[in-house]
């Protein structure tokens, strides 16, 4: 029993040896059809497709706020909507609109008062006439009259008024998607949504963070994007990628909320072979390649597939070689005869 141990761990070590050493010549293969390819490098490797979907990193779009919230809002463009600058968005209705208008024009007087006063005494605080104290209460009412005109007045940009006064547009300050909401900040500003330039979509996917922390692009079909963005996710275990702008990108003709299969691509060279030039044996892959006259296998570390043929790691034995095509399967048999011997 102990002699038959002794013989199969013979075996076995002569056959992993024959599989990673045993050469054999050209000539000995007499008239096996013999066809050769030389690998192709891959500069980068894909890696299995995963769900994606086009949206904006978290405080990219122009936000519709206004210092008021109506009774009523009807929305006049559908969510997710493709809107140009100055599209009314949503009519606004109620005595809220009118208040707001009452408003902006009270605060335009005192402004112009604050800023007349501010004026006159200028000179006289430059001359030293009037003391710290007053100077400083005329300049903390003007900035501050001039600070909320300017909150007004940028509200006011939004708006179209209509000839009812307890009526308003609110319109896009910009081209690109509109995302309805509704949100109330504070005891005054509200969030009627919001709306994304077309500059600021991005592919984003999720992926474990092992494998996130080396994706260097995300690809669908032609279309490549690199990533520009990580996020780390709950417990550090799974990240979030966020992908360069789709638009300008003519092969990816991606909109807002598509939901797509995205290939990461991992930036780590590989070389592509034909399958039918790989084989298995004891554990491992292999490829044979032609050194002279001679074919000799190589191990090899199969990543993949790419464009109809395996990936396998990047290999300096392989890079200028020439690898078996054709007869694998022959002369992996006559190795493992020659091995068995």
């Amino acid at each position: 029993m102990k002699s038959f141990f002794s013989f199969l761990l013979l075996v076995l070590t002569v056959s992993t040896a024959t599989a990673q050493n045993q050469r054999i010549s050209l000539e000995s293969l007499g008239r096996l059809s013999l066809k050769f390819a030389a690998p192709q490098i891959v500069p980068a490797v894909p890696t299995p497709a995963v769900s994606g979907e086009v949206s904006y990193l978290p405080g990219n779009g122009y936000q519709l706020v206004l210092p008021f919230r109506v009774l009523q809002q009807q929305y006049l463009v559908a969510p997710q909507a493709s809107v140009a600058a100055n599209t009314p968005l949503v009519k606004l209705t109620g005595s809220e609109v009118h208040h707001f208008y009452e408003m902006l024009k009270a605060q335009k007087e005192i402004y112009r008062h604050a800023e007349q006063r501010y004026q006159q005494n200028l000179p006289l605080f430059n001359n030293k006439s009037i003391n710290q104290q007053t100077w400083q209460a005329i300049t903390d009412h003007y900035f501050a009259s001039k600070l909320e005109l300017g909150h007004l007045e940028h509200a006011e940009e939004l708006l179209q008024r209509s000839a009812d006064e307890d009526s308003a547009l609110l319109t896009a300050p910009v081209a690109g998607v509109f995302i309805p909401a509704g949100e109330q900040l504070d005891n005054e500003a509200f969030v009627y949504g919001e709306v994304i330039e077309q500059s600021a979509l991005r592919l984003r996917v999720q992926l474990p963070s092992e494998l996130a922390d080396k994706v260097s692009a995300l690809t669908m079909g032609t279309c490549h994007l690199d990533v520009a963005y990580r996020e780390r996710l709950s417990s550090g275990l799974v990240s979030r990628l966020w992908s360069a702008p789709v638009t300008g990108n003519a092969d990816c003709g991606l909109s807002f909320a598509d939901a797509v299969m995205v290939t990461p691509v991992i930036e780590q060279a590989g070389l592509a072979v034909p399958a039918s030039s790989v084989y298995f044996f004891e554990g491992e892959y292999y490829v044979l390649a032609k050194e002279g006259a001679e074919l000799v296998p190589v191990a090899v570390t199969v990543l993949g597939r790419h464009d109809g043929q395996l990936l396998i790691a990047d290999s300096e034995q392989l890079k200028n070689a020439q690898v078996l095509t054709s007869s694998v399967s022959a002369v992996q048999g006559i190795l493992l005869g020659l091995g068995g011997e």
